[in-house]
């Protein structure tokens, strides 16, 4: 029962050109381009709400990878104004990353 309702997470990511979303029980990973990764924060939180659902922020981080991983970005807020900290590493399912 809990997939049919997590599903719509995953649909409304399909029109972010370029993101893809991960969903694992209750775990979600959220893959972007930096410029989109607030956008797409913002629509997870929206189908988690209208579920009764939330994002534990203090278990969140995010992570760059590629050619400019070292370079400084803008914090990631919520809707509410939480912000999601940068991490050089970060640890998915016991593996980390």
């Amino acid at each position: 029962m809990f997939a049919l309702y997590i599903d719509d997470i995953s649909n409304s990511v399909s029109f972010f050109q370029g993101c893809h979303i991960i969903l694992y029980a209750d775990d979600i990973i959220l893959i972007s381009p930096v410029l989109v990764l607030q956008h797409l924060l913002h629509a997870c939180e929206i189908e988690l709400n209208n579920i009764d659902m939330a994002i534990n922020f203090r278990k969140s981080s995010c992570l760059r990878i590629g050619p400019r991983y070292d370079a400084t970005c803008a914090c990631i807020t919520s809707l509410d104004g939480n912000i999601i900290s940068w991490a050089t590493e970060t640890r998915y399912l016991g593996i980390y990353i």
